[in-house]
């Protein structure tokens, strides 16, 4: 975690943010939604996004998406915006952090609407990881500075519907599949069709050293008629 942005690095302002993350406070800037509609379960929320620019990169690993090579994904992302380091980006622009830090299945476009695993060499699977732009400063890819990293990509986000439904807990493939499933049922139970296609998303918004019981996860899967 680094000072936010318009506080010149003041200490007292990096403790603030340290301490809240700690607690499990989301005080990054998240993407651009309105909530279009509450469950009367209260299980889900169907939100309506819109467009946005992240910032991607990819892997293969045959331990499923929180048991591979993770770490390393989202440090080749942070060393873009210039997490605790030198941004590794054309212009050397740090980019402040944002949430929530997007996983999913490769094949469908950028953070878009996956469609599956693909599968790479003995069994692997690829997956995705992103991290939003912040919309404040970037409405296009075009408008983000390139990557120095040639396995980072900087994609534009069309509009889209999701059902999201929200827990607490550490992210394990798992835990992830168990409430992907209820959010499918829940779902169907009203009548909301899921998209051709799509797939469930993960999104994570605190870091690791927030207790467990204090996260906030997501689980996300796009809708249609809404």
């Amino acid at each position: 975690i680094r000072p936010r942005e318009g506080h010149g690095g003041d200490a007292r302002c990096h403790e603030h943010v340290v301490m809240g993350s700690v607690l499990g406070k989301v005080t990054e800037e998240l993407p651009r939604h309105d909530v279009v509609k509450k469950a009367a379960s209260g299980f889900y929320e169907i939100r309506r996004y819109a467009p946005a620019v992240v910032a991607e990169t990819s892997y293969a690993t045959k331990k499923g998406m929180f048991e591979g090579d993770q770490g390393g994904s989202f440090m080749r992302l942070a060393k873009y915006i210039g997490v605790m380091a030198k941004p590794q980006n054309d212009t050397t622009t740090a980019i402040s952090m944002t949430a929530p830090v997007l996983m999913s299945h490769a094949g469908g476009k950028a953070a878009d609407t996956p469609v599956g695993p693909s599968e790479g060499s003995e069994g692997e699977s690829t997956y995705k990881m992103a991290f939003f732009m912040p919309a404040s400063r970037f409405s296009k890819a075009s408008d983000a500075p390139n990557p120095t990293n040639p396995n980072v990509t900087i994609k534009d986000v069309p509009s889209r519907t999701l059902a999201v439904h929200t827990f607490s807990g550490n992210l394990r493939q798992a835990l992830i599949t168990d409430r992907g499933e209820e959010l499918r049922r829940a779902l169907e139970a009203d009548g909301v069709e899921a998209k051709r296609g799509a797939e469930v998303m993960a999104a994570g918004y605190n870091p690791p050293w927030t207790p467990w019981f204090l996260k906030t996860n997501e689980v996300m899967l796009e809708v249609t008629g809404m």
